[in-house]
């Protein structure tokens, strides 16, 4: 098994559930451990490894976070769960959601350990709530993240088509954003490779275990990567969630070819290196390419596929304006930039 110290402790490997777990609760001194799931990304299976796996020294309590109810409604619940529980650790387990949710109700005094059973969010990096949905929180570095691709099999062809193309847009806009970062430049184009290569064997068959390893090695590289910031896609993508129920990560490809355009005089030297990553030839069209990847998947092509209508837009694109990976992105995008994108791409 690899261990891997950056940011904070990586465990990765098949059945590192069962192998690593015990030792992180060993090393925190955890007794009463919230676990934190949704109901989307985590089933019995998965549920019943992970109960069976903790010490009989700790005391688990469960908590289900129902992707029906907005993020301040779940963490205002799983706070009180916390303390009526009187919890002094908690895990994130499961998707997106489960992940992101214990890196926001976690800190200083409630160590936060995560396992992903989605090859996409593993802990690291910015989380998908729009920013204006939970302005006072701030997410959490875990403590520990275990990366166990069998946890991962069980994920449909819609939530692996998901997640890994939010994966691969974290690598892409991580390498593209023009803050100074080698490290995290190389980690980036790595991830970006590797999603690319695998994510369509990973949709077409959910038990082949090593296109699954390969995505959830990509989302570790994008967590990674994150340190150097995000862009307008995932901007884009969390502004308009907040109008359509939607998987984060469906929207990304519909978004990609507005946003890479708009950002293409501040970056246009930067794509060489990516479209090497992709096996492309010189001067390929990158949007176009990853627009087509995702369509294969089954990821829509354009925002009306989904259900966005341009009635939605004036609000997603103020909430693009105002997210934090609009900060990073290589040209600072106005609500007016956001909403002609968000149009182009209906």
């Amino acid at each position: 098994m690899s261990l891997i110290s950056y940011l904070t402790r990586v465990h990765f490997a098949d059945n590192a559930l069962e192998d690593a777990l015990p030792s992180e609760i060993a090393r925190h001194g955890i007794r009463r451990l919230l676990v934190l799931s949704d109901d989307e990304a985590t089933g019995p299976d998965e549920l019943n490894r992970l109960f069976d796996a903790l010490p009989s020294s700790v005391t688990p309590v469960s908590f289900v976070a129902d992707s029906s109810a907005n993020y301040a409604d779940a963490c205002c619940r799983a706070d009180a769960v916390l303390a009526e529980a009187n919890c002094d650790a908690l895990i994130g387990f499961g998707g997106t959601r489960a992940v992101d949710l214990a890196r926001l109700i976690g800190g200083a005094d409630h160590p936060v350990l995560t396992i992903p059973t989605r090859t996409g969010t593993i802990g690291l990096g910015p989380v998908s709530v729009p920013v204006t949905d939970l302005p006072r929180r701030q997410a959490a570095i875990p403590v520990a993240i275990l990366c166990d691709a069998t946890l991962t099999l069980n994920a449909g062809p819609e939530a692996t088509a998901a997640a890994g193309m939010d994966t691969l847009v974290h690598c892409l806009e991580s390498y593209l954003g023009t803050t100074f970062n080698p490290p995290a430049d190389g980690i980036a184009l790595d991830g970006l490779r590797r999603t690319a290569l695998h994510i369509e064997a990973a949709v077409q068959d959910g038990k082949d275990i090593t296109a699954r390893r390969e995505l959830l090695a990509a989302a570790l590289n994008a967590g990674l990567a994150a340190e150097k910031g995000s862009g307008g896609i995932e901007a884009a993508a969390k502004g308009l969630e907040t109008a359509v129920h939607v998987r984060h990560g469906v929207l990304h490809g519909a978004m990609l070819a507005e946003v890479l355009m708009f950002n293409a005089p501040a970056i246009a030297d930067r794509f060489e290196m990516p479209r090497k990553a992709l096996d492309l030839p010189p001067n390929a069209d990158i949007a176009e390419h990853l627009a087509s990847l995702a369509e294969r998947i089954g990821l829509p092509r354009n925002l009306s596929h989904q259900g966005i209508e341009a009635h939605h837009l004036p609000r997603a694109a103020r909430q693009a304006a105002a997210d934090p990976a609009n900060h990073t992105n290589p040209r600072l995008a106005t609500a007016a930039d956001y909403e002609r994108m968000m149009r182009a791409s209906l």
